[in-house]
């Protein structure tokens, strides 16, 4: 799954940005007001640039890292994650895919509404897990549309009923909608004819076997093929199949 993210978060065209420099300047000090204000630790990716900036509060200490600001040359902040429950790395990694599948269909003003909220299991020094709340916003988009800037927050939460959080949700801030995996936006991305399509192209059928399947012309079929791979962001058969198994689409 990460594989998929790093082949649809780096290959993004990045064409064209807006004074790239002040932007990058105002996140990383929004970044660096988070940690101060939370004690969290935050992560601050350009995925143009392919690097990361972090930032240490208290919650670093808490997990036995080195408490202090770094620059890596990576989107994927390993010292931390290499620590992560596995079970819940993977379901990390799930969602954040679904979150980028839903940014790209969404329109770009529209995407700061929207974050990603998991509950992890994150090993400290001592090899013991601590309950850690992330949190996921993208907060700047090249003029182009690609997904550039993207914010994690990592807050300690302690073992008390009233501190619960989700093992794992897309939410919009602005409504409260709450996009579960199994009642979300991704279930009406196809059409239910595309989705009939995408099921026969994952079992090998040609479009001149779909299109006597299903009744329909070869240029219609070809028609659905095209829309398939736009809404998935993709470019060939078999990438849509694998994204559509990934957010649950087949």
């Amino acid at each position: 799954m990460r594989d998929l993210l790093d082949i649809k978060l780096l290959t993004q065209p990045f064409e064209t940005t807006s004074n790239p420099g002040l932007q990058l300047e105002n996140a990383r000090l929004i970044a660096r007001m988070y940690t101060k204000m939370e004690n969290s630790m935050a992560v601050l990716s350009d995925m143009r640039a392919r690097k990361s900036y972090l930032y240490y509060g208290a919650v670093a200490e808490q997990l036995g890292l080195d408490q202090q600001e770094s620059e890596i040359n990576s989107i994927w902040e390993d010292q931390l994650l290499s620590r992560v429950h596995p079970e819940d790395l993977q379901k990390k990694y799930r969602l954040e895919f679904q979150f980028f599948q839903l940014l790209n269909a969404l329109e770009v003003d529209e995407r700061s509404d929207y974050e990603v909220i998991t509950r992890l299991r994150i090993r400290n020094r001592e090899g013991r897990y601590l309950m850690i709340q992330h949190r996921l916003l993208y907060i700047s988009s090249a003029e182009d549309g690609s997904v550039w800037l993207a914010l994690c927050l990592y807050n300690r939460v302690y073992d008390h009923p009233e501190f619960g959080i989700p093992q794992g949700l897309i939410i919009n801030k602005r409504s409260g909608e709450i996009l579960e995996d199994k009642q979300n936006r991704f279930n009406e991305l196809l059409s239910l004819r595309e989705a009939e399509v995408l099921q026969l192209i994952r079992h090998g059928r040609r479009s001149k076997e779909i299109a006597a399947k299903l009744g329909l012309s070869i240029h219609t079929v070809n028609r659905h093929r095209q829309n398939i791979f736009e809404k998935l962001n993709v470019t060939n058969a078999l990438e849509a199949c694998r994204v559509a198994e990934s957010i649950g689409l087949l």
